[in-house]
Protein backbone atom coordinates (compact mmCIF):
# COMPACT_ATOMS: atom_id res chain seq x y z
CA UNK A 1 0.00 0.00 0.00
CA UNK A 2 1.59 3.46 -0.64
CA UNK A 3 1.90 6.49 1.74
CA UNK A 4 -1.57 8.94 1.86
CA UNK A 5 1.37 11.83 0.79
CA UNK A 6 3.11 9.98 -1.64
CA UNK A 7 6.65 11.43 -2.48
CA UNK A 8 6.65 12.62 -6.30
CA UNK A 9 9.79 11.44 -8.35
CA UNK A 10 11.50 13.97 -10.83
CA UNK A 11 13.17 12.19 -14.03
CA UNK A 12 16.30 13.68 -15.65
CA UNK A 13 17.26 12.08 -18.81
CA UNK A 14 20.62 12.78 -20.79
CA UNK A 15 21.97 16.12 -18.82
CA UNK A 16 25.23 15.19 -20.57
CA UNK A 17 26.80 18.03 -18.15
CA UNK A 18 29.69 19.87 -18.84
CA UNK A 19 31.41 21.78 -15.72
CA UNK A 20 32.39 25.09 -17.33
CA UNK A 21 34.18 26.04 -14.42
CA UNK A 22 36.11 22.88 -13.86
CA UNK A 23 39.59 22.73 -13.90
CA UNK A 24 40.87 20.07 -16.97
CA UNK A 25 44.49 21.37 -16.92
CA UNK A 26 44.04 24.16 -19.32
CA UNK A 27 43.72 28.05 -18.78
CA UNK A 28 40.71 28.74 -20.41
CA UNK A 29 39.15 31.87 -21.22
CA UNK A 30 38.98 35.05 -18.14
CA UNK A 31 35.26 35.56 -17.69
CA UNK A 32 35.09 38.45 -14.76
CA UNK A 33 36.70 37.02 -12.13
CA UNK A 34 36.37 33.56 -13.44
CA UNK A 35 38.16 31.12 -15.96
CA UNK A 36 35.93 28.97 -18.11
CA UNK A 37 36.97 25.73 -20.26
CA UNK A 38 34.61 26.42 -23.11
CA UNK A 39 33.37 24.24 -25.68
CA UNK A 40 33.37 25.46 -29.43
CA UNK A 41 30.06 26.58 -30.40
CA UNK A 42 31.28 25.73 -34.24
CA UNK A 43 31.19 21.96 -32.27
CA UNK A 44 27.91 22.32 -31.31
CA UNK A 45 26.22 23.42 -34.38
CA UNK A 46 27.55 19.87 -35.30
CA UNK A 47 26.72 17.87 -32.85
CA UNK A 48 22.94 16.20 -31.98
CA UNK A 49 23.24 18.17 -28.58
CA UNK A 50 24.73 21.48 -26.83
CA UNK A 51 27.50 21.77 -24.81
CA UNK A 52 27.76 24.75 -22.68
CA UNK A 53 24.39 25.25 -21.89
CA UNK A 54 24.63 21.75 -20.08
CA UNK A 55 26.43 23.39 -17.22
CA UNK A 56 23.66 26.00 -16.58
CA UNK A 57 20.48 23.42 -17.71
CA UNK A 58 21.54 20.89 -15.09
CA UNK A 59 21.61 23.40 -12.29
CA UNK A 60 18.10 24.83 -13.92
CA UNK A 61 16.55 21.48 -13.66
CA UNK A 62 17.52 20.77 -10.68
CA UNK A 63 16.17 24.39 -9.00
CA UNK A 64 12.71 23.59 -10.21
CA UNK A 65 12.82 20.09 -8.88
CA UNK A 66 13.72 21.97 -5.76
CA UNK A 67 10.86 24.39 -5.76
CA UNK A 68 8.44 21.65 -6.49
CA UNK A 69 9.68 20.06 -2.91
CA UNK A 70 10.76 16.88 -4.96
CA UNK A 71 13.22 14.74 -3.06
CA UNK A 72 13.94 12.08 -4.98
CA UNK A 73 15.46 12.13 -8.84
CA UNK A 74 16.28 9.44 -11.02
CA UNK A 75 19.33 10.52 -13.84
CA UNK A 76 18.47 8.42 -16.31
CA UNK A 77 22.04 7.93 -17.94
CA UNK A 78 24.23 10.35 -19.59
CA UNK A 79 24.64 12.34 -16.61
CA UNK A 80 28.13 13.17 -18.04
CA UNK A 81 29.50 15.14 -21.25
CA UNK A 82 31.36 11.79 -22.22
CA UNK A 83 32.85 10.15 -18.76
CA UNK A 84 35.72 12.33 -18.32
CA UNK A 85 37.23 11.89 -14.91
CA UNK A 86 36.86 15.45 -14.15
CA UNK A 87 33.32 15.96 -15.25
CA UNK A 88 31.83 13.00 -13.72
CA UNK A 89 33.54 14.58 -10.70
CA UNK A 90 31.35 17.78 -11.38
CA UNK A 91 28.42 16.10 -11.45
CA UNK A 92 28.90 14.23 -7.66
CA UNK A 93 29.67 18.56 -6.94
CA UNK A 94 26.27 19.51 -8.37
CA UNK A 95 24.45 16.44 -6.88
CA UNK A 96 26.21 16.71 -3.68
CA UNK A 97 25.67 20.01 -3.20
CA UNK A 98 21.54 19.44 -3.70
CA UNK A 99 21.69 16.74 -1.24
CA UNK A 100 23.37 18.56 1.35
CA UNK A 101 20.69 22.06 0.39
CA UNK A 102 17.25 20.20 -0.54
CA UNK A 103 17.60 16.67 1.10
CA UNK A 104 17.56 15.34 -2.78
CA UNK A 105 18.27 11.85 -3.30
CA UNK A 106 19.47 10.75 -6.43
CA UNK A 107 19.03 7.00 -7.98
CA UNK A 108 21.06 7.21 -11.45
CA UNK A 109 21.76 4.45 -14.29
CA UNK A 110 24.71 4.74 -16.54
CA UNK A 111 24.32 5.75 -20.14
CA UNK A 112 27.03 5.32 -23.03
CA UNK A 113 28.54 8.87 -22.83
CA UNK A 114 29.18 7.86 -19.04
CA UNK A 115 31.56 4.78 -18.75
CA UNK A 116 33.13 2.19 -20.96
CA UNK A 117 33.43 -1.60 -20.47
CA UNK A 118 36.10 -2.48 -18.36
CA UNK A 119 39.50 -0.24 -18.67
CA UNK A 120 37.76 2.53 -20.25
CA UNK A 121 38.47 4.38 -23.16
CA UNK A 122 40.21 8.20 -24.92
CA UNK A 123 38.46 11.24 -24.81
CA UNK A 124 39.53 14.30 -26.79
CA UNK A 125 37.74 17.80 -26.70
CA UNK A 126 37.91 21.02 -28.70
CA UNK A 127 38.46 23.90 -26.26
CA UNK A 128 38.07 28.05 -26.72
CA UNK A 129 41.46 29.88 -26.00
CA UNK A 130 41.43 33.65 -25.13
CA UNK A 131 42.33 34.74 -28.87
CA UNK A 132 39.22 32.77 -30.45
CA UNK A 133 41.47 29.84 -31.58
CA UNK A 134 41.23 26.82 -29.80
CA UNK A 135 43.03 23.87 -27.94
CA UNK A 136 42.69 20.37 -27.79
CA UNK A 137 42.37 18.64 -24.36
CA UNK A 138 42.59 14.85 -24.80
CA UNK A 139 43.71 11.94 -22.45
CA UNK A 140 45.73 10.46 -25.16
CA UNK A 141 49.23 11.71 -25.28
CA UNK A 142 49.61 10.73 -28.81
CA UNK A 143 46.41 12.82 -30.00
CA UNK A 144 47.64 15.37 -32.45
CA UNK A 145 45.61 18.49 -34.30
CA UNK A 146 47.40 20.78 -36.74
CA UNK A 147 44.53 23.35 -36.34
CA UNK A 148 45.07 23.65 -32.50
CA UNK A 149 47.30 25.91 -31.07
CA UNK A 150 48.37 23.27 -28.68
CA UNK A 151 47.01 19.68 -27.65
CA UNK A 152 47.38 19.06 -24.00
CA UNK A 153 47.70 15.87 -22.29
CA UNK A 154 45.15 15.09 -19.51
CA UNK A 155 43.80 12.47 -17.65
CA UNK A 156 41.31 14.33 -15.95
CA UNK A 157 39.48 13.87 -19.68
CA UNK A 158 39.99 9.99 -19.90
CA UNK A 159 36.40 7.98 -19.67
CA UNK A 160 37.14 5.32 -17.23
CA UNK A 161 35.31 1.80 -17.15
CA UNK A 162 33.09 -0.16 -14.85
CA UNK A 163 34.03 -0.51 -11.51
CA UNK A 164 36.19 3.07 -11.41
CA UNK A 165 33.73 5.14 -13.39
CA UNK A 166 31.09 4.69 -10.71
CA UNK A 167 33.26 5.72 -8.05
CA UNK A 168 32.54 9.45 -8.36
CA UNK A 169 28.54 8.27 -8.39
CA UNK A 170 28.86 5.75 -5.61
CA UNK A 171 26.44 7.77 -3.23
CA UNK A 172 23.61 8.10 -6.21
CA UNK A 173 21.93 4.52 -6.11
CA UNK A 174 24.77 1.85 -7.80
CA UNK A 175 25.56 0.77 -3.96
CA UNK A 176 23.73 0.23 -0.93
CA UNK A 177 22.67 3.39 1.35
CA UNK A 178 21.53 4.31 4.43
CA UNK A 179 17.87 5.07 4.07
CA UNK A 180 16.51 3.12 1.14
CA UNK A 181 14.60 0.40 2.50
CA UNK A 182 15.60 -2.39 0.14
CA UNK A 183 18.59 -2.78 -2.39
CA UNK A 184 19.69 -5.56 -4.81
CA UNK A 185 22.09 -6.57 -7.76
CA UNK A 186 20.94 -8.96 -10.03
CA UNK A 187 23.74 -11.17 -8.14
CA UNK A 188 21.93 -10.59 -4.73
CA UNK A 189 22.57 -7.80 -1.79
CA UNK A 190 26.61 -7.28 -2.11
CA UNK A 191 27.39 -4.17 -3.73
CA UNK A 192 30.43 -5.26 -4.13
CA UNK A 193 31.86 -4.69 -7.71
CA UNK A 194 33.65 -8.32 -7.25
CA UNK A 195 30.40 -9.84 -7.11
CA UNK A 196 28.29 -8.81 -9.81
CA UNK A 197 30.53 -9.92 -12.40
CA UNK A 198 29.49 -11.69 -15.50
CA UNK A 199 30.69 -13.43 -18.86
CA UNK A 200 30.34 -12.05 -21.92
CA UNK A 201 31.27 -13.61 -25.29
CA UNK A 202 32.40 -12.35 -28.88
CA UNK A 203 30.19 -13.55 -31.90
CA UNK A 204 32.56 -16.06 -32.75
CA UNK A 205 32.94 -17.65 -29.02
CA UNK A 206 36.69 -17.24 -28.99
CA UNK A 207 36.57 -14.70 -26.57
CA UNK A 208 35.33 -14.42 -22.97
CA UNK A 209 35.08 -11.58 -20.61
CA UNK A 210 34.41 -10.84 -17.48
CA UNK A 211 32.29 -7.22 -17.02
CA UNK A 212 30.77 -6.02 -14.28
CA UNK A 213 26.83 -5.01 -14.76
CA UNK A 214 25.76 -1.94 -12.62
CA UNK A 215 22.27 -3.12 -12.53
CA UNK A 216 20.40 -2.52 -9.08
CA UNK A 217 16.56 -2.44 -7.21
CA UNK A 218 16.18 0.23 -4.88
CA UNK A 219 12.81 1.00 -2.63
CA UNK A 220 13.81 4.54 -1.43
CA UNK A 221 10.25 4.46 -0.08
CA UNK A 222 7.79 2.36 1.11
CA UNK A 223 5.65 0.61 -1.61
CA UNK A 224 7.68 1.84 -5.04
CA UNK A 225 10.75 -0.31 -6.39
CA UNK A 226 12.95 1.76 -8.78
CA UNK A 227 14.24 -1.04 -10.95
CA UNK A 228 17.51 0.20 -12.29
CA UNK A 229 19.03 -1.35 -15.49
CA UNK A 230 22.54 -1.08 -16.52
CA UNK A 231 21.75 -1.52 -19.93
CA UNK A 232 25.15 -1.04 -21.63
CA UNK A 233 26.35 -4.13 -23.73
CA UNK A 234 30.23 -4.23 -24.54
CA UNK A 235 30.80 -7.41 -26.59
CA UNK A 236 34.34 -8.85 -27.45
CA UNK A 237 35.44 -8.37 -30.93
CA UNK A 238 35.88 -11.33 -32.82
CA UNK A 239 39.91 -11.42 -32.76
CA UNK A 240 41.17 -8.57 -31.12
CA UNK A 241 42.86 -9.12 -28.45
CA UNK A 242 41.51 -8.51 -25.10
CA UNK A 243 43.67 -5.35 -23.92
CA UNK A 244 44.07 -3.92 -26.86
CA UNK A 245 42.37 -0.83 -29.00
CA UNK A 246 38.90 -1.64 -30.35
CA UNK A 247 38.68 -5.13 -28.37
CA UNK A 248 34.89 -4.19 -27.12
CA UNK A 249 32.02 -2.89 -29.24
CA UNK A 250 30.68 0.49 -28.47
CA UNK A 251 27.32 -0.02 -26.70
CA UNK A 252 25.99 3.00 -28.81
CA UNK A 253 24.07 0.78 -31.38
CA UNK A 254 23.45 -2.13 -28.79
CA UNK A 255 21.07 -1.43 -26.46
CA UNK A 256 18.16 -4.08 -25.84
CA UNK A 257 18.47 -5.58 -28.92
CA UNK A 258 21.81 -6.86 -27.01
CA UNK A 259 20.79 -7.11 -23.91
CA UNK A 260 18.15 -9.82 -24.77
CA UNK A 261 21.20 -11.59 -26.20
CA UNK A 262 24.28 -11.50 -23.78
CA UNK A 263 22.53 -10.11 -20.34
CA UNK A 264 19.99 -12.78 -20.38
CA UNK A 265 20.55 -13.10 -16.57
CA UNK A 266 19.29 -9.43 -16.12
CA UNK A 267 15.70 -10.50 -17.76
CA UNK A 268 15.94 -13.61 -15.22
CA UNK A 269 16.10 -11.29 -12.65
CA UNK A 270 13.73 -8.50 -13.60
CA UNK A 271 10.92 -11.58 -14.26
CA UNK A 272 12.05 -12.31 -10.43
CA UNK A 273 11.55 -8.53 -9.31
CA UNK A 274 8.59 -8.37 -10.89
CA UNK A 275 6.95 -11.37 -9.37
CA UNK A 276 8.03 -10.36 -5.80
CA UNK A 277 6.78 -6.69 -6.80
CA UNK A 278 3.22 -8.31 -7.39
CA UNK A 279 3.42 -10.45 -4.31
CA UNK A 280 4.27 -7.93 -1.97
CA UNK A 281 1.91 -5.04 -3.51
CA UNK A 282 4.69 -2.62 -4.44
CA UNK A 283 4.75 -0.39 -7.60
CA UNK A 284 7.45 -1.65 -9.92
CA UNK A 285 8.87 1.13 -12.44
CA UNK A 286 12.11 0.49 -14.74
CA UNK A 287 14.56 2.25 -15.93
CA UNK A 288 17.52 2.21 -18.23
CA UNK A 289 19.34 4.77 -20.54
CA UNK A 290 17.90 2.75 -23.96
CA UNK A 291 14.50 2.19 -24.77
CA UNK A 292 12.48 -0.62 -25.24
CA UNK A 293 9.79 0.18 -27.12
CA UNK A 294 10.16 2.59 -30.34
CA UNK A 295 9.80 5.52 -29.93
CA UNK A 296 9.27 7.17 -33.33
CA UNK A 297 5.85 6.37 -33.61
CA UNK A 298 5.87 3.32 -36.23
CA UNK A 299 8.07 5.40 -38.62
CA UNK A 300 10.96 2.69 -38.63
CA UNK A 301 10.03 0.97 -41.79
CA UNK A 302 8.94 4.47 -44.04
CA UNK A 303 12.72 5.61 -42.91
CA UNK A 304 14.60 2.71 -44.01
CA UNK A 305 12.65 2.94 -47.58
CA UNK A 306 13.56 7.05 -48.07
CA UNK A 307 16.75 7.12 -45.98
CA UNK A 308 18.43 3.52 -45.30
CA UNK A 309 19.10 2.37 -41.99
CA UNK A 310 20.40 5.50 -40.23
CA UNK A 311 21.93 5.93 -36.97
CA UNK A 312 18.38 6.43 -35.40
CA UNK A 313 17.16 3.21 -37.01
CA UNK A 314 19.75 1.25 -35.57
CA UNK A 315 19.02 2.85 -32.03
CA UNK A 316 15.43 1.36 -32.47
CA UNK A 317 14.51 -1.82 -30.29
CA UNK A 318 13.28 -4.89 -32.18
CA UNK A 319 9.93 -6.67 -31.08
CA UNK A 320 12.07 -9.32 -29.62
CA UNK A 321 12.35 -6.67 -26.56
CA UNK A 322 8.97 -6.02 -26.12
CA UNK A 323 8.11 -9.76 -25.80
CA UNK A 324 11.29 -10.41 -23.57
CA UNK A 325 10.10 -7.48 -21.23
CA UNK A 326 6.32 -8.40 -20.92
CA UNK A 327 6.96 -12.16 -20.65
CA UNK A 328 9.39 -10.13 -17.44
CA UNK A 329 6.09 -9.15 -16.41
CA UNK A 330 7.27 -5.19 -16.93
CA UNK A 331 4.68 -2.84 -17.46
CA UNK A 332 6.07 0.28 -17.56
CA UNK A 333 9.82 1.70 -18.61
CA UNK A 334 11.54 5.02 -18.73
CA UNK A 335 14.16 5.44 -21.47
CA UNK A 336 16.54 8.39 -22.46
CA UNK A 337 19.50 7.96 -25.69
CA UNK A 338 17.71 9.48 -28.32
CA UNK A 339 16.59 12.64 -27.08
CA UNK A 340 13.12 11.74 -27.82
CA UNK A 341 9.82 12.76 -25.73
CA UNK A 342 7.59 9.98 -26.72
CA UNK A 343 4.93 7.77 -25.19
CA UNK A 344 5.00 3.99 -26.96
CA UNK A 345 2.66 1.12 -25.81
CA UNK A 346 2.59 -2.66 -26.98
CA UNK A 347 0.32 -5.17 -26.07
CA UNK A 348 0.39 -8.50 -26.06
CA UNK A 349 -1.35 -11.75 -24.70
CA UNK A 350 -3.57 -9.50 -22.28
CA UNK A 351 -0.46 -7.59 -21.02
CA UNK A 352 0.89 -4.26 -21.73
CA UNK A 353 4.58 -2.31 -21.75
CA UNK A 354 4.57 1.19 -21.93
CA UNK A 355 7.78 2.92 -22.53
CA UNK A 356 8.31 6.71 -22.01
CA UNK A 357 11.08 7.83 -23.70
CA UNK A 358 12.32 10.91 -22.12
CA UNK A 359 13.81 14.40 -23.48
CA UNK A 360 17.04 15.68 -23.10
CA UNK A 361 18.26 18.95 -21.29
CA UNK A 362 20.65 19.50 -23.70
CA UNK A 363 18.22 18.79 -27.15
CA UNK A 364 15.01 20.51 -28.44
CA UNK A 365 12.88 20.88 -26.56
CA UNK A 366 14.44 20.54 -22.98
CA UNK A 367 12.71 19.09 -20.22
CA UNK A 368 12.61 16.53 -17.75
CA UNK A 369 9.34 14.81 -16.10
CA UNK A 370 7.63 14.08 -12.83
CA UNK A 371 5.86 11.10 -11.52
CA UNK A 372 3.38 10.88 -9.24
CA UNK A 373 2.29 7.54 -7.89
CA UNK A 374 -1.21 6.32 -6.40
CA UNK A 375 -2.67 3.26 -5.92
CA UNK A 376 -4.89 2.83 -9.06
CA UNK A 377 -2.21 5.70 -11.69
CA UNK A 378 1.02 6.92 -12.59
CA UNK A 379 0.47 11.13 -13.47
CA UNK A 380 2.93 12.04 -15.86
CA UNK A 381 3.99 15.70 -15.95
CA UNK A 382 6.59 16.96 -18.78
CA UNK A 383 8.24 20.22 -17.47
CA UNK A 384 9.83 22.10 -20.00
CA UNK A 385 13.07 24.54 -18.91
CA UNK A 386 12.91 26.87 -21.93
CA UNK A 387 12.38 29.55 -19.79
CA UNK A 388 16.37 29.62 -18.94
CA UNK A 389 17.48 32.73 -19.71
CA UNK A 390 20.79 32.40 -21.58
CA UNK A 391 24.19 33.10 -19.47
CA UNK A 392 26.42 36.49 -20.25
CA UNK A 393 28.86 34.19 -19.93
CA UNK A 394 27.86 32.31 -22.94
CA UNK A 395 27.17 35.11 -24.79
CA UNK A 396 30.86 36.79 -24.10
CA UNK A 397 32.78 33.14 -25.06
CA UNK A 398 30.73 32.69 -28.23
CA UNK A 399 31.82 36.44 -29.66
CA UNK A 400 35.18 35.30 -28.97
CA UNK A 401 34.90 32.78 -31.05
CA UNK A 402 32.61 34.04 -34.15
CA UNK A 403 34.23 36.96 -34.23
CA UNK A 404 37.36 35.66 -36.15
CA UNK A 405 36.40 32.79 -37.53
CA UNK A 406 33.22 34.46 -39.04
CA UNK A 407 31.48 31.36 -37.63
CA UNK A 408 27.60 31.06 -39.51
CA UNK A 409 25.68 30.45 -36.05
CA UNK A 410 22.52 30.34 -37.69
CA UNK A 411 20.44 32.13 -35.20
CA UNK A 412 22.28 30.73 -32.67
CA UNK A 413 23.18 33.89 -31.07
CA UNK A 414 19.91 35.72 -31.70
CA UNK A 415 17.74 34.39 -29.16
CA UNK A 416 17.65 35.38 -25.25
CA UNK A 417 16.21 32.08 -23.88
CA UNK A 418 17.26 28.33 -23.70
CA UNK A 419 14.18 27.05 -25.20
CA UNK A 420 15.12 29.50 -28.48
CA UNK A 421 18.29 28.31 -28.66
CA UNK A 422 17.45 24.75 -29.22
CA UNK A 423 14.55 25.57 -30.85
CA UNK A 424 17.49 27.27 -33.88
CA UNK A 425 19.85 24.28 -32.66
CA UNK A 426 17.72 21.96 -34.49
CA UNK A 427 16.84 23.92 -37.15
CA UNK A 428 20.70 24.55 -37.89
CA UNK A 429 21.40 20.90 -37.57
CA UNK A 430 18.82 20.00 -40.44
CA UNK A 431 20.79 21.86 -43.22
CA UNK A 432 24.51 21.33 -41.34
CA UNK A 433 23.87 17.63 -40.51
CA UNK A 434 21.01 15.63 -41.44
CA UNK A 435 20.71 16.85 -44.99
CA UNK A 436 23.99 16.24 -46.12
CA UNK A 437 24.67 12.64 -44.32
CA UNK A 438 21.26 10.86 -44.22
CA UNK A 439 19.00 12.27 -47.40
CA UNK A 440 19.45 11.21 -50.94
CA UNK A 441 21.05 13.91 -52.68
CA UNK A 442 18.48 15.00 -55.40
CA UNK A 443 15.69 15.00 -52.30
CA UNK A 444 18.08 17.38 -50.51
CA UNK A 445 18.92 19.69 -53.11
CA UNK A 446 14.86 19.66 -53.86
CA UNK A 447 14.07 20.63 -50.29
CA UNK A 448 16.92 23.18 -50.36
CA UNK A 449 15.50 25.25 -53.04
CA UNK A 450 11.59 24.99 -53.08
CA UNK A 451 8.38 26.31 -50.56
CA UNK A 452 5.60 23.85 -49.80
CA UNK A 453 3.63 25.23 -52.48
CA UNK A 454 5.80 23.61 -54.77
CA UNK A 455 5.73 20.28 -52.53
CA UNK A 456 1.71 20.94 -53.04
CA UNK A 457 1.95 20.77 -56.54
CA UNK A 458 4.09 18.58 -57.16
CA UNK A 459 1.25 15.79 -55.53
CA UNK A 460 -0.97 17.08 -58.06
CA UNK A 461 1.40 15.94 -60.85
CA UNK A 462 0.00 12.41 -61.93
CA UNK A 463 3.15 11.24 -63.55
CA UNK A 464 5.18 9.43 -61.23
CA UNK A 465 8.52 12.03 -61.50
CA UNK A 466 12.19 10.97 -60.75
CA UNK A 467 13.94 13.08 -58.21
CA UNK A 468 16.43 14.79 -60.43
CA UNK A 469 13.68 15.78 -63.42
CA UNK A 470 11.21 17.48 -60.38
CA UNK A 471 11.99 20.48 -60.32
CA UNK A 472 11.77 21.04 -63.90
CA UNK A 473 8.50 18.74 -63.55
CA UNK A 474 7.10 21.74 -60.90
CA UNK A 475 8.14 24.74 -62.94
CA UNK A 476 5.87 23.23 -65.67
CA UNK A 477 3.56 22.78 -63.93
CA UNK A 478 3.34 26.14 -61.91
CA UNK A 479 1.44 27.79 -65.02
CA UNK A 480 -1.00 25.04 -65.22
CA UNK A 481 -4.50 26.75 -64.20
CA UNK A 482 -6.57 23.60 -64.16
CA UNK A 483 -3.76 22.13 -61.67
CA UNK A 484 -3.67 25.23 -59.59
CA UNK A 485 -7.02 25.46 -59.02
CA UNK A 486 -7.23 21.76 -57.99
CA UNK A 487 -4.79 23.30 -55.60
CA UNK A 488 -6.39 26.25 -54.25
CA UNK A 489 -9.46 24.32 -53.86
CA UNK A 490 -8.02 21.11 -51.86
CA UNK A 491 -6.17 23.58 -49.40
CA UNK A 492 -9.29 26.01 -48.64
CA UNK A 493 -11.11 22.63 -48.06
CA UNK A 494 -7.97 22.22 -45.25
CA UNK A 495 -7.65 24.97 -43.98
CA UNK A 496 -4.56 26.97 -45.69
CA UNK A 497 -4.10 28.60 -48.52
CA UNK A 498 -1.91 28.99 -51.56
CA UNK A 499 -0.23 32.28 -50.29
CA UNK A 500 0.52 30.69 -46.68
CA UNK A 501 2.53 27.97 -48.69
CA UNK A 502 4.17 29.93 -50.32
CA UNK A 503 5.46 31.67 -47.21
CA UNK A 504 7.14 28.84 -45.94
CA UNK A 505 10.57 26.82 -47.47
CA UNK A 506 10.70 23.39 -48.21
CA UNK A 507 13.54 23.22 -45.46
CA UNK A 508 11.80 25.03 -43.16
CA UNK A 509 9.12 22.17 -42.97
CA UNK A 510 12.04 19.24 -42.53
CA UNK A 511 13.00 21.52 -39.86
CA UNK A 512 9.55 21.27 -38.05
CA UNK A 513 9.17 17.57 -39.27
CA UNK A 514 12.31 17.26 -37.45
CA UNK A 515 11.06 18.97 -34.06
CA UNK A 516 7.71 17.28 -33.93
CA UNK A 517 10.11 14.17 -34.33
CA UNK A 518 11.83 15.02 -31.16
CA UNK A 519 9.61 16.85 -29.10
CA UNK A 520 5.78 14.95 -30.22
CA UNK A 521 3.46 17.09 -28.34
CA UNK A 522 6.30 19.72 -27.10
CA UNK A 523 6.56 21.08 -30.49
CA UNK A 524 3.75 22.50 -30.75
CA UNK A 525 4.18 25.22 -28.59
CA UNK A 526 6.85 26.31 -31.05
CA UNK A 527 4.91 25.70 -34.70
CA UNK A 528 1.87 27.87 -35.04
CA UNK A 529 -1.41 26.21 -36.11
CA UNK A 530 -1.74 27.70 -39.52
CA UNK A 531 1.95 25.85 -40.10
CA UNK A 532 0.46 22.58 -38.64
CA UNK A 533 -2.75 23.09 -41.06
CA UNK A 534 -0.64 23.83 -44.08
CA UNK A 535 1.80 20.87 -43.49
CA UNK A 536 -1.19 18.39 -43.00
CA UNK A 537 -2.64 19.88 -46.22
CA UNK A 538 -0.13 18.99 -48.41
CA UNK A 539 0.37 15.67 -46.69
CA UNK A 540 -3.38 14.88 -47.46
CA UNK A 541 -2.44 15.51 -51.31
CA UNK A 542 0.31 13.22 -50.94
CA UNK A 543 -1.73 10.07 -48.91
CA UNK A 544 -4.81 10.27 -52.19
CA UNK A 545 -1.38 9.43 -54.48
CA UNK A 546 -1.55 5.52 -55.21
CA UNK A 547 0.75 3.32 -57.57
CA UNK A 548 3.80 5.56 -57.48
CA UNK A 549 7.55 3.71 -57.97
CA UNK A 550 9.52 4.34 -55.32
CA UNK A 551 12.26 6.02 -57.17
CA UNK A 552 9.46 8.65 -57.63
CA UNK A 553 10.18 11.75 -56.27
CA UNK A 554 6.22 11.74 -54.92
CA UNK A 555 6.63 8.57 -53.59
CA UNK A 556 9.76 9.78 -51.22
CA UNK A 557 7.45 12.74 -50.09
CA UNK A 558 4.35 10.53 -49.67
CA UNK A 559 6.97 9.04 -46.94
CA UNK A 560 7.88 12.26 -45.37
CA UNK A 561 4.60 13.72 -44.99
CA UNK A 562 3.37 10.64 -43.71
CA UNK A 563 5.73 10.15 -41.40
CA UNK A 564 4.96 13.86 -39.95
CA UNK A 565 1.44 12.88 -39.84
CA UNK A 566 2.31 9.94 -37.05
CA UNK A 567 4.51 11.80 -35.16
CA UNK A 568 1.85 14.56 -34.64
CA UNK A 569 -0.53 11.62 -33.79
CA UNK A 570 1.29 9.74 -31.21
CA UNK A 571 -0.15 9.06 -27.37
CA UNK A 572 -0.18 11.71 -25.27
CA UNK A 573 3.29 12.76 -24.54
CA UNK A 574 3.33 15.66 -22.12
CA UNK A 575 0.78 15.08 -19.24
CA UNK A 576 -0.83 12.56 -19.35
CA UNK A 577 -1.80 9.44 -16.88
CA UNK A 578 -1.26 5.47 -16.75
CA UNK A 579 -3.57 3.37 -15.22
CA UNK A 580 -1.73 0.90 -13.30
CA UNK A 581 -3.88 -2.00 -14.09
CA UNK A 582 -5.09 -1.69 -17.64
CA UNK A 583 -2.13 0.59 -18.73
CA UNK A 584 -4.96 3.24 -20.25
CA UNK A 585 -3.45 6.32 -20.93
CA UNK A 586 -4.99 9.31 -21.41
CA UNK A 587 -4.54 13.16 -21.40
CA UNK A 588 -4.42 15.25 -18.00
CA UNK A 589 -4.24 18.71 -16.95
CA UNK A 590 -2.52 17.83 -13.96
CA UNK A 591 0.49 19.97 -12.74
CA UNK A 592 2.65 20.00 -9.82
Amino acid sequence: MLPLEHPRIAVIADAHFHDLYADYGFPGIAQDDRRLTFRLLADTARSTRVFNESYFAFHHALDDVAERGIRHVVLLGDYSDDGQVETVSGVKRVLDSYAARFGMRFYATVGNHDIFGADGRHRSKRFLNEDGGYSILSSDPHMRDRGAHTVIASDRMYCQGYPDGLDAMADFGFYPRAGDLHWETPFGTDGDPAARLYDVHSPDGNTTRRLMDASYLVEPFAGVWLLMIDANVFVPVDGVTPGEEGDLADSTGAGWNAMIVHKRFVLDWMADVARRARLDGKCLLAFSHYPVLDPLDDTVEDEVALLGRTGMVERIPKIDVAEALIAAGIDIHFSGHLHVNDTAQYRSGGRFLTNLAMPSLVAFPGAYKVLTIDDKRIDIETVGIEAMPIDDDLRQGYRREVLPSRLEAGGLLEVDDYGGFLFAHLGHLVGRRYLKREWPKDIAAMIRALDLADLATLALIEEPVAAVDAMAAIAAARTDMSLQQRLSAHLLKHGSEIGALHGISALEYLADWYRLRMGSELALDWISEQKIASYLAVGNLFADRDGDGPEAAQAQFTLIFRMFSNYISGLPSRNFSIDRITGVIEPTLRTS
